[in-house]
């Protein structure tokens, strides 16, 4: 994550999540491509993702590009870069955001959605 200072305060810099996309996108399309007809939260598609050994060394190798700080660059991470996977699969359908009293499919890094594989 970029900071820079501006007018004697800091100005927070967007990350460049491209080479995140780049290393993420085509896992997180094969394991589109694979879910049957569902509904699934954010926080299970990233539990389901990383349970596989490459997946999560694609995971890490994305997280490593989003800058020194772990909590930011999992919020762009999870935020920006698997959430837009998802909202861009034509296969999926937003089905709303997971409530705070869903606690199991809340996610501690972005407002973690409801997805619906619909073909």
């Amino acid at each position: 994550m970029a900071h820079s200072r501006h007018g004697g305060m800091e100005a927070f810099m967007e990350p460049d999540t491209g080479p995140a996309h780049a290393i993420l996108d085509p896992l997180i399309e094969g394991l589109i491509r694979t879910l049957p007809v569902c509904q699934f939260s954010t926080r299970r598609f990233i539990a389901v993702f990383i349970a596989d050994p490459e997946r999560a060394e694609a995971y890490k190798a994305a997280l490593k590009t989003l800058g020194d700080d772990p909590d930011l660059g999992l919020m762009a991470l999870h935020g920006q870069v698997i959430s837009v996977a998802l909202r861009n699969d034509r296969r999926l359908k937003f089905a709303g955001f997971v409530r705070e009293d869903d606690p199991e499919h809340v996610d501690p890094f972005c407002h973690s959605s409801w997805w619906r594989k619909e073909e």
